[in-house]
C-alpha cells in the first residue's frame, strides 16, 4: 500500500526542501503530488521534488484550477514535465467549486472528462485525477466516464473517522472497483469549518490511527492503492 500526499508550493512561502523530505521518509510517504505553477517549475518546486526523490519518494506534478480546459491543462502539463523528470501527472480540478456550478453541473463534468482526456492522451506518464466521492453518489455516470479517463483516482474523502470515509465513499469506490481503476483514499489535515472532515483538530495519533482502519477494511480490494493526505504543510504542522 502505498502513502501520498498533497505538496503545494506556494511562491510566498514555499516548503523547506530538507524538512520536507525527512518528514516524508519518516511517515513512509512513498508518492508526492508536487505543484507545479502555470509557467512551469519554479526553483522551489524543483528543490522540493529533488529533495523527496533523494529519498526514494515518487513525484507527480500537481496542477490544476476549477476552469482549466483541455487546452490549457494540456499547456500546463507539457510545460511542467519538459521541465523536470516527473513520475506522473496529478490534475486537480474541481468544478464543483465554481461560483456557476448549481445548474450546470452535467456541463461542467462534461468538460471535465474532456480536459482529463485531453491531458492522457497527451502525456506519456500516468494521469491520476483528484474527484470528490460525492460526484459518483450525485453523478454516477459522469463520474465513471472522467475516471475512466485517468490511469488513476484520489477519492477526496475528507472525513475524521475511518467509518465516515468508508461510507462517504462507498459508491464512488464500487464505482471504481467494478471498473478496474486503481484508487486512493484521501483524507485532509488542513483547519476546515466542519471539524468532522479534517484531522486538524484531531492530531497525528488519530490521523494514523484511522488511516490504518481505513487501510485495513479495503485491503482485500484489488483497486485499493493506498491512502493519501492533503497536505504536507498542514500534516507536518498536526499535534502529537
Amino acid at each position: 500500500m502505498t502513502r501520498a500526499m498533497w505538496v503545494w508550493v506556494p511562491e510566498a512561502a514555499p516548503p523547506d526542501p530538507v524538512a520536507l523530505a525527512r518528514f516524508a521518509s519518516a511517515q513512509r510517504v512513498t508518492d508526492a503530488f508536487v505543484s507545479v505553477p502555470w509557467g512551469g517549475p519554479s526553483a522551489d518546486t524543483v528543490a522540493s521534488a529533488d529533495a523527496l526523490r533523494a529519498h526514494g519518494v515518487r513525484v507527480a506534478a500537481l496542477g490544476g484550477v476549477e476552469d482549466w480546459t483541455g487546452v490549457e491543462a494540456v499547456a500546463w502539463m507539457e510545460r511542467a514535465v519538459a521541465g523536470w523528470p516527473f513520475d506522473g501527472v496529478h490534475l486537480d480540478i474541481e468544478p464543483w467549486g465554481r461560483a456557476d456550478w448549481a445548474g450546470r453541473e452535467r456541463e461542467l463534468l462534461d468538460a471535465l472528462e474532456r480536459t482529463v482526456h485531453d491531458v492522457a492522451a497527451r502525456s506519456s506518464l500516468p494521469v491520476e485525477v483528484d474527484l470528490a466521492p460525492w460526484v459518483a453518489d450525485e453523478h454516477p455516470a459522469a463520474f465513471t466516464r472522467i475516471a475512466r479517463r485517468a490511469n488513476a483516482v484520489a477519492l477526496m474523502a475528507y472525513r475524521d473517522r475511518a467509518p465516515d470515509i468508508l461510507r462517504v465513499s462507498d459508491a464512488a469506490r464500487r464505482i471504481l472497483s467494478s471498473s478496474r481503476i486503481a484508487y486512493r483514499v484521501g483524507v485532509d489535515t488542513a483547519p476546515a469549518a466542519d471539524p468532522r472532515a479534517t484531522f486538524a483538530d484531531d492530531g497525528s495519533a488519530v490521523l494514523e490511527r484511522e488511516l490504518a482502519r481505513v487501510a485495513a477494511r479495503l485491503a482485500a480490494d484489488a483497486r485499493f492503492a493506498g491512502v493519501a493526505v492533503h497536505d504536507a504543510q498542514h500534516w507536518m504542522a498536526l499535534p502529537r
